[in-house]
């Protein structure tokens, strides 16, 4: 696999047992640029492999590779490793789609792409995940750790069978998707699978964003490092620290966000939420909420603050790290202190 290359394009195409990935990907593929040429990786709980047989029988410039009988989503697993590699090198495709199994845990496989001998050659796009509306008020798949996970490793969130489920079903999944953080780049709803292959390359919107966080030294802290001139941004143009404040009211928010390259020390980040509990040592008097993902040398984790109890789980999340606070006071408060505290979390 080259480096000279620009990176191939690769999104996930998640979702749980029955939920239409097959029928999405068929869609997808039959809309595709004439002339690009795709190839598809499906990952099959079973050993007979039924849905890369329908995908072939789209034909055109397709090329599908089957991995029956195993997860790829272990990053210690050489099946994804194996398959992507031969794709290469028998012809190199202009996108990749992968479609784990609905039993995965698809976030394994997104680190496995950023792991650097592989990001030479393969560039991480939007991960899709598809729901069945349905499945909103069954505790089958509610209380199911893997159907949480793909809904929150996911970018863009297609409720999908909407033709199937009524109207309260279709309205709660669509709360459920706008009351999660972080907030999803789309959230669509259609029938049959069918979505705008536009969201394949769907991207945060930085104008959302301020520029760059870039503050002398304070208290032995070293500034965010800015990328030299002419030098490639990563993830998709994501700087490597960004900052965006609110207001409303009595109420003030501050959010940061940074690449998903950047690692954070999971003990900087525990010590950080317990000093909440004493919110005047960071100048935040009526702090209500704090939130945050973050890649740590642990794995990647969210972490909470809410009425005096700090909290920390393993996240399936991936896009990017990213920190919010909500204060309630007359006045906005001097983010100074706490951007310092959240920088210096930082490793390397």
């Amino acid at each position: 696999m080259s480096s000279a290359l620009s990176p191939i394009p690769v999104n996930l195409v998640t979702g749980f047992l029955g939920v239409g990935k097959t029928t999405a990907l068929t869609g997808l593929l039959a809309r595709k640029p004439a002339d690009q040429y795709w190839a598809v990786v499906v990952n099959e709980f079973g050993e007979v492999g039924i849905d890369g047989a329908t995908l072939s029988a789209v034909g055109g410039e397709l090329e599908v590779a089957e991995v029956p009988g195993g997860c790829i989503c272990c990053t210690t697993s050489p099946m994804l490793r194996t398959a992507l590699t031969r794709l290469v090198r028998a012809r190199r495709p202009d996108r990749i789609l992968i479609e784990p199994s609905g039993l995965g845990h698809p976030a394994g496989i997104v680190d496995l792409l950023r792991e650097p001998l592989m990001a030479a050659s393969f560039e991480p796009r939007a991960v899709v995940t598809l729901l069945d509306p349905r499945h909103v008020d069954d505790p089958r798949y509610t209380s199911h750790d893997t159907w949480r996970d793909q809904l929150e490793l996911a970018d863009v969130l297609v409720i999908n069978k909407t033709d199937l489920a009524d109207t309260g079903q279709i309205d709660r999944a669509g709360a459920m998707a706008g009351a999660m953080f972080p907030e999803k780049l789309a959230v669509v709803q259609t029938r049959g699978g069918v979505f705008d292959a536009a969201l394949l390359d769907l991207r945060m919107d930085l104008q959302r964003w301020s520029a760059p966080v870039v503050r002398p030294p304070a208290h032995g802290l070293a500034p965010v490092r800015r990328r030299p001139t002419g030098a490639p941004a990563t993830d998709g143009g994501l700087p490597e620290a960004r900052r965006r404040t609110q207001s409303s009211l009595d109420s003030h928010s501050c959010g940061w966000v940074f690449a998903a390259t950047q690692m954070f020390g999971s003990q900087r980040l525990a010590e950080l939420f317990e000093v909440f509990n004493d919110p005047q040592q960071l100048g935040l008097a009526g702090l209500v909420r704090a939130k945050g993902v973050f890649q740590t040398e642990r794995d990647w984790y969210r972490f909470d603050w809410v009425d005096g109890m700090p909290a920390a789980a393993v996240s399936a999340y991936r896009r990017d790290n990213r920190f919010e606070v909500i204060v309630q006071s007359a006045t906005p408060p001097d983010w100074a202190a706490l951007e310092a505290m959240l920088l210096d979390a930082r490793l390397g």
